[in-house]
């Protein structure tokens, strides 16, 4: 019987052995998994009702998409600026909630070349379907330039052009109507507080105008819009007939009609398909 009882604690034993070392391991690998690499890149993650903004220490900003570089370790500091979101890369198992007040992070490496999703996993609101991002991993090379830049840049080099161009005209018709003329064109506005539903949200939200006119957009909101032909994103010809992408706050795009038939388009924004308006081409 002594046997017996002494044979039962052998196996207490070992079992109790075998959940130590099984639990000091498990603890050993999370420690690895969370413990970022110091050479690590940071990337703040913003979410927002309904999309997502990339800030890299360099000072790059993207919105909707965001570039890294394949075999580069990045840590995301991720918040929220209103409801609870969830940031989400299927393909490379990344999950982390996004909480107004709070930074949350998460490191990773991706080792794969390609174009991938970024979502919300935390149903966040009427456009939770509709949060989504672009993450392209790029092969390493030349760091990825600053589109917000490319676009800063872009537009005034072309308002450069312009007022050269009118100047020009000026000198050699005497004519500072010339001029006029050249920066005139249909102009269409997002208003402030259009990313809430039921908010003005372009002005004017019917606009008509000639075939080949440009139109100049201007983003008047504090948050990104698009201008995207369309009723919303369900129409099969959303975005072929014209898009201006991603307008941040205070930015300005152009959509040129030269391409459009006489007629009226429906157009949206991309990342809140409640804003609506229409074009009249004459």
């Amino acid at each position: 019987m002594a046997s017996h009882s002494m044979y039962e604690w052998i196996y207490v034993g070992v079992v109790i052995a075998l959940l130590c070392w099984v639990g000091a391991d498990s603890w050993n690998i999370e420690h690895m998994l969370e413990a970022v690499p110091p050479n690590a890149e940071v990337i703040k993650v913003i979410g927002q009702q309904w999309f997502w903004t990339f800030q890299h220490t360099d000072g790059t900003r993207e919105v909707g998409q965001l570039h890294v570089i394949q075999g580069i370790p990045y840590r995301f500091e991720i918040v929220s600026q209103d409801v609870i979101h969830s940031f989400n890369i299927p393909d490379f198992a990344v999950l982390t909630d996004a909480v107004p007040g709070r930074i949350n992070t998460v490191w990773n490496v991706f080792d794969v070349p390609g174009q991938y999703l970024i979502q919300c996993r935390e149903y966040c609101g009427l456009l939770h379907y509709n949060m989504r991002a672009q993450l392209f991993v790029l092969p390493p090379g030349p760091k990825v330039i600053d589109h917000d830049s490319i676009s800063q840049v872009a537009a005034a080099a072309s308002a450069a052009a312009n007022t050269a161009t009118s100047a020009s005209a000026a000198n050699t018709t005497g004519g500072a109507a010339a001029a006029a003329t050249s920066t005139a064109g249909p102009k269409l506005s997002i208003l402030a507080g259009a990313s809430t539903q039921g908010n003005p949200a372009y002005a004017p939200d019917t606009l008509t105008l000639k075939k080949g006119d440009t139109i100049q957009v201007t983003n008047k909101d504090t948050v990104p819009h698009t201008v995207t032909n369309g009723k919303d994103a369900s129409d099969p010809t959303s975005g072929k007939l014209f898009d201006t992408s991603i307008i941040n706050g205070g930015s300005t795009a152009q959509v040129s009609t030269a391409k459009l038939s006489a007629g009226d388009y429906p157009f949206h924004c991309s990342i809140h398909p409640y804003m609506t308006g229409l074009l009249k081409v004459q």
